[in-house]
């Protein structure tokens, strides 16, 4: 059995960004999007329009300060290896807690098709939360560039100042 983190938020957290369930390298490194060759960040450094940070410590207090939060979908599941096909015996995250407790967010992004399926099967529409699927950053996204990658994610995410 694998555990998510505990979400990153904070009190001015507008939106969340939220995958299925952290890979082998992540909860190893105990770290959001940990795999090298996984590009949340570079992609979320792009939609910013800034230079990639090395120090995960300083990227997680950048995204924080833009108004955005980190979480998963699933507080726990079943998987061998890091592929979201592989996850069973899971349990969704408490989003009407989320709700309650942070009510200033009002976007999900999902960083993949498996993460909205997932939340959508559970709360559909009952909570109000703008849904947005991006582009996934995973290495098992190869059909997309990332420069494909980062035009979607530029599309779809609001930036507030």
């Amino acid at each position: 059995m694998k555990h998510s983190f505990l979400p990153h938020l904070t009190a001015r957290t507008h939106a969340l960004f939220l995958g299925t369930l952290p890979g082998d390298i992540s909860l190893l490194e105990q770290k959001y999007y940990a795999h090298p060759q996984n590009k949340f960040w570079k992609l979320f450094y792009g939609v910013c329009n800034q230079d990639f940070e090395e120090n995960y410590d300083k990227r997680v207090e950048f995204f924080l300060n833009k108004g955005f939060g980190l979480w998963d979908v699933l507080r726990k599941g079943e998987r061998q290896g890091s592929l979201d096909t592989a996850i069973k015996n899971f349990e969704i995250n408490d989003f009407v807690g989320l709700h309650e407790n942070y009510p200033n967010v009002k976007t999900l992004y999902f960083t993949s098709k498996q993460a909205y399926r997932w939340y959508f099967k559970k709360y559909k529409e009952e909570l109000p939360y703008r849904l947005v699927v991006l582009s996934s950053p995973s290495p098992a996204n190869a059909r997309m560039t990332f420069d494909q990658k980062l035009e979607d994610w530029k599309q779809k995410i609001v930036l507030h100042p």
